[in-house]
């Protein structure tokens, strides 16, 4: 019989993955970010999206 799993250490394993991706993807996205075009607003999006995904998935962990 199967043991229920710990939803603790499947977060743990996509925070990971998500901090592995950025760190592979972070050169684009910071030429991206301080390219003179890309307007004042964009550091704030995008750290309004990290916090919004952050809290999406601590509320999905507190619901079950």
């Amino acid at each position: 019989m199967r043991t229920p799993s710990e939803p603790g250490k499947y977060l743990d394993r996509v925070v990971l993955l998500f901090l592995f991706a950025v760190f592979l993807l972070s050169p684009p996205l910071l030429r991206w970010w301080s390219s003179p075009g890309s307007g004042w607003l964009l550091p704030y999006v995008l750290w309004l999206s990290i916090i919004i995904l952050a809290a999406w998935l601590q509320h999905r962990r507190d619901a079950r």
